[in-house]
């Protein structure tokens, strides 16, 4: 399909979306009284959570795909930032206040999202050495990332900062298999996929759909494989529903357009909000903990999300600024 620089606008309204959720999640699994935590509603709930990290993953990949499609475009800025996205994400879980402690060390190689983020852009940037090639070689990475999830749980290099990537065992919170395989879907669908809301969206929406409705006839039921293919069908379908919807919310939806062009800025403030800032002598996470209702954990969430919101809001003026005074 033919190339575009242009920006997606519903792709920053599908991140926009995303960093909703996030934020949302994260506020219910960290504040929502634990009796509720444990009832069938919540982990009904906790299915539509765990779509909110494979979504970033494909818009990232999509994203890539979608700048270098009509030329190449150099890899060292690319390589650059996400070599950045790579260091906030271990600094984010560097214990600053224990770091002589013996665990120290093993805390500060927890891989999270931004880690898999970043590796799996750097697969993308390897993937368009190929040329024309690149699905190809983008497919290739998919079925090994994807096929050997369940092998990959069991293997062990004895050296933490590479363990911490390839499973859970170690404590990490994402790993390599089978993550980066959204990000490389992401980078595929575009080659079957332009954005717009035309046959070839109704073609992914199907794809989508039998991905995510078929699991009663899976040959791996409740497998690693099914894990990814589930989660990577409601993903699709949710990308060519945002894609067909966008140009129909108008700017209303202004303030998710800025979440979606800020997502790094709110993951990073609002992860700091709960975890690090101590209010008082404690974080939130252990000031108020798992103790409140729903309309309380409703509220801390709008307020998270309006604090991070600023903070993005911020961190685009300055960039604007920073612009405008070079040219």
């Amino acid at each position: 399909m033919p190339g575009s620089s242009k920006r997606l606008l519903w792709l920053d309204l599908f991140r926009g979306l995303a960093v909703l959720g996030m934020v949302w999640t994260h506020s219910a699994n960290t504040f929502l009284e634990a009796g509720l935590q444990k009832t069938a509603w919540y982990r009904e709930m906790s299915y539509y959570h765990g779509l909110i990290a494979p979504a970033f993953f494909w818009i990232a990949g999509y994203v890539r795909a979608h700048i270098t499609a009509g030329a190449p475009k150099p890899a060292l800025p690319a390589l650059r930032r996400l070599l950045m996205v790579l260091l906030i994400g271990y600094l984010m879980y560097v214990p600053w206040n224990d770091l002589f402690h013996a665990q120290a060390w093993r805390a500060a190689c927890t891989v999270n999202v931004l880690h898999c983020l970043a590796i799996s852009g750097m697969l993308m940037l390897l993937a368009e050495r190929f040329g024309r090639w690149r699905p190809v070689a983008a497919a290739f990475l998919l079925l090994f990332f994807v096929g050997l999830q369940t092998s990959a749980e069991h293997w062990h290099t004895g050296l933490l900062v590479i363990d911490q990537y390839l499973n859970r065992s170690q404590g990490s919170l994402f790993a390599l298999f089978p993550w980066v395989g959204f990000g490389l879907a992401g980078f595929l669908t575009r080659s079957l996929w332009s954005g717009r809301p035309d046959r070839h969206a109704v073609l992914v929406f199907a794809m989508g759909a039998l991905l995510a409705f078929a699991q009663p006839w899976s040959p791996w039921p409740g497998g690693a494989p099914e894990f990814f293919l589930e989660r990577l069908g409601w993903v699709l379908m949710a990308a060519v529903v945002v894609a067909c919807v966008a140009e129909c919310v108008g700017p209303a939806t202004g303030w998710l357009h800025l979440a979606g062009r800020e997502s790094l800025t709110l993951y990073v403030v609002h992860l700091l909000l709960i975890h690090a800032v101590p209010l008082p002598r404690q974080p939130l996470q252990f000031l108020i903990g798992p103790t409140q209702p729903m309309s309380v954990v409703f509220g801390i969430f709008v307020l998270l999300f309006v604090l991070s919101l600023a903070a993005g809001w911020g961190n685009e003026r300055r960039k604007m600024r920073a612009k405008s005074s070079r040219a």
